[in-house]
């Protein structure tokens, strides 16, 4: 057996697994501690740091590991605005527009009530407070990615509107690893992985993580999360209403808009001046970020507390960014709706902030904007009446596991619990896959650019997997007598994520992942169309365990073959092309490769002399990837792919 992601022989690196697979154990003491609160500054979502300067407890202590030796707390405090800051800054702090629960009798409130918000302590430089704020945005995009995915999987066929929605969250996580490198910072994958917390003062997100199918209170929590704090004219008060009460549920637990997030990052990365001028151009987004930055600069002490300095600008990071053309390998639609910013300087991370607060996170919507917002409110309208007050599970949901965490566990029982041999094999499977491409990404974030389009491959090869391994789990069944209870990509973290990905990570997780696909691959009873991603995923995975012991090494074994492969993994997306049943034939071995036919025409082999051989027609054509952006003919990828099929296909070393 391959030793367990996480954990190399011989180191005394902790396993961070639980008797399942793969689950991480939370110290709950570790949380950040959210004060309640009355008038709220929609509470801006915030986590602990793993890694700043040493001087936090890390929130994630492995089995095994060290006792955490305090507990980090996030206090909030009052401040008294400014009396015509009050309009500007509703845009922002989405002051309440109604009290979710019926309030107890009181005495009226004094008319100075309204003029308080409240802004949590954040650490005293300006850097510390974007680094700060730029891990809980990248936090929560991965964690709503992550939630978004699971509940588009939950349908019998996947549903679109939902998985395009985490798609873009993707692109956001990207923008918010190209502005932590801007000011200096390292990439940050992490995301929740527990949870309701023990009282009402340690919620950290918009809401508490849950993998769950679709039904009317899942998609109102999401409604609500998305939504601006000031609503659209042709919003129905009463329905937005309702999915507010949903979304609190009984107890009117508070949930988050996770739009104030970027107003307030917004702030930090602004400065007095460049604020000024945004705002005289009448943006309602700049405009309320302006009035927000006067009042938060009297709150933190100074702008010079609130703002970043020009030297916290790395310009000279922009070339090694992730970038647009580079990642968005999604389907192509009229609206560009998947945007990475890459950020210079201080005008072009404000308009990634304001670009991912208007795509649906942010306090204001455009009408041209196909918001988040809107697409929740629609789809809640779809699936439950005109009046929203319907409660059936909306068509073709299945009944997948629901929890805070999905637990592979043979011996186990529950609604969270994945207990049937067979499909824990496949689910665990899927872990390691969801482990490499986070490993893949954090290494491309760190690699240099000369280095690393190799690993934006592995991605998309891995998102292609997650995709199938999706369609497969919800067909299997979840427990060894529950055929109409199906399973889901369970999306446990792995245990390294919280120190960092390393190649000897990467090396682990190929030999588990090997293991296991062998391991399905010698049932006789298995399925076609499982057995050809099994063969794909261990001749690929066979390369690339190579490849990363080799770098552990500080060398290198790919092949020319192997580049050919990683550019069209990337160039297909997470597309799943159909190519005569051949699918992703690029990923099998190479002298298999080479030999492959469709519909009668070798891919490799020129038909005649000076003509292209099918794989460099297809590429030239509209063919290949089919509905996804074409690789330019003048591109390197494009090159590198057409010299090679000239060269023969040689399988040469790089």
């Amino acid at each position: 057996m391959a030793a367990p992601l996480g954990f190399q022989p011989g180191s005394d690196r902790p396993q961070n697994r639980s008797p399942g697979f793969g689950a991480t154990h939370i110290d709950a003491s570790a949380r950040l501690r959210f004060r309640p609160s009355g008038w709220l500054f929609d509470r801006i979502v915030m986590m602990c740091l793993r890694r700043m300067d040493g001087r936090r407890a890390a929130l994630i202590t492995p089995i095994g590991g060290p006792e955490v030796a305090e507990t980090t707390t996030l206090k909030w405090r009052q401040h008294q605005l400014s009396p015509h800051a009050q309009d500007a800054l509703r845009s922002v702090t989405g002051l309440p527009r109604r009290v979710p629960a019926p309030p107890a009798p009181a005495e009226p409130a004094p008319a100075e009530a309204d003029r308080h918000i409240q802004l949590p302590d954040l650490p005293a430089t300006a850097p510390e407070k974007a680094a700060t704020l730029l891990r809980v945005a990248a936090q929560i995009e991965h964690a709503l990615m992550v939630q978004y995915l699971y509940a588009g999987y939950s349908f019998t066929l996947p549903q679109r509107e939902i998985l395009d929605v985490a798609i873009e969250e993707m692109s956001h996580l990207l923008t918010v690893q190209n502005l932590l490198r801007l000011v200096g910072e390292a990439p940050h994958l992490h995301r929740q992985d527990y949870g309701p917390p023990f009282a009402e003062d340690e919620r950290l997100f918009p809401f508490d993580l849950r993998l769950e199918p679709l039904s009317h209170l899942s998609l109102a929590k999401y409604t609500m999360a998305e939504s601006p704090a000031v609503l659209p004219a042709e919003i129905d008060p009463d329905v937005f209403a309702h999915i507010e009460d949903l979304a609190t549920g009984s107890r009117h637990e508070q949930v988050n808009r996770v739009g104030t997030l970027y107003a307030l990052l917004g702030a930090v990365f602004g400065s007095e001046a460049l604020l000024h001028e945004l705002a005289a151009t009448g943006d309602p987004w700049y405009v309320a970020v302006d009035q927000l930055a006067a009042e938060a600069a009297t709150f933190y002490g100074s702008r010079d507390a609130l703002h970043l300095p020009d030297s916290a600008f790395h310009p000279a990071s922009a070339p090694d960014q992730a970038s647009d053309p580079e990642w968005d390998r999604s389907v192509e639609k009229s609206i560009d709706e998947f945007r990475v910013h890459v950020a210079a300087n201080r005008r072009e991370a404000l308009t990634a902030l304001r670009d991912i607060g208007l795509q649906g996170e942010g306090p204001s919507v455009v009408a041209t904007e196909n918001a988040h917002f809107r697409r929740f409110y629609n789809l809640f309208l779809r699936f439950f009446g005109a009046d929203g007050t319907g409660t059936n599970p909306p068509p073709g949901v299945m009944d997948v596991p629901a929890g805070s965490r999905i637990v592979l566990d043979e011996h186990g029982s529950g609604d969270g619990v994945i207990s049937h041999p067979t499909t824990i094999r496949w689910a665990r499977l899927a872990d390691l896959r969801y482990a490499i491409l986070l490993a893949s990404l954090e290494r491309y974030l760190r690699a240099p650019r000369d280095d690393r389009a190799f690993l934006r491959g592995w991605c998309f090869a891995e998102m292609f997997a997650l995709r199938k391994l999706a369609d497969f789990l919800r067909r299997m069944p979840r427990g060894p007598r529950q055929q109409a209870r199906v399973a889901s990509l369970p999306f446990n973290l792995p245990g390294w994520l919280t120190t960092g990905a390393q190649w000897s990570d990467l090396v682990a997780a190929f030999g588990e992942a090997t293991a296991i696909a062998q391991a399905l691959s010698a049932d006789a009873a298995i399925a076609d169309d499982h057995r050809r991603l099994l063969a794909h995923l261990l001749a690929s995975d066979g390369r690339k365990l190579q490849e990363a012991t080799a770098r552990t090494q500080g060398t290198t074994q790919r092949s020319r073959t192997d580049a050919v492969r990683d550019v069209l993994d990337w160039a297909a997306g997470a597309g799943d092309p159909r190519h005569d049943k051949q699918g992703r034939f690029w990923n099998l071995q190479h002298d298999d490769f080479v030999q492959v036919e469709i519909f009668g025409d070798n891919v490799t082999t020129p038909p005649s002399p000076g003509e292209d051989a099918l794989l460099v027609a297809m590429l030239r054509g509209q063919s290949m990837p089919l509905a996804r952006p074409k690789l330019p003919e003048d591109s390197g990828e494009f090159l590198l792919v057409e010299q090679w099929v000239n060269d023969g296909c040689p399988d040469s070393d790089v």
